[in-house]
């Protein structure tokens, strides 16, 4: 029996739908969520905001399980990334000043596969 090369094609494309993972967020929906706490993280303003923290909130409940958990600390570093002029200190005391500990630290060094299952 002859498979057509479309054919193959169709199977392939299914096979990676199939095995690649889906997240219930985008790396966008994580950066937005971060977006009102930019004015403090680069010390334009002496503490976060409550939207500001209202993000961290939404951002520390979209990490469910492990691998999502991972995700989002790839988007939160890919993001930090784009922002040269952040506060380490402003990064680090974010999560303490919103009352709202992240699974993972927002930091370009910290390796997101280190996030335990």
């Amino acid at each position: 029996m002859k498979v057509a090369p479309a054919g193959i094609l169709l199977l392939l494309a299914f096979a990676l739908v199939v095995v690649e993972p889906t997240h219930a967020f985008t790396c966008i929906q994580v950066e937005t969520c971060l977006t009102p706490c930019l004015t403090y993280l680069t010390g334009q303003q002496p503490a976060p905001t409550p939207g500001c923290c209202d993000g961290v909130r939404r951002l520390k409940n979209m990490g469910i399980t492990p691998a999502e958990r991972q995700f989002a600390c790839n988007c939160v570093k890919h993001a930090a990334a784009h922002f040269p002029n952040l506060k380490d200190d402003a990064v680090s005391d974010l999560p303490r000043l919103c009352a709202t500990p992240l699974p993972f630290p927002i930091s370009l060094e910290f390796d997101c596969s280190k996030i335990p299952n």
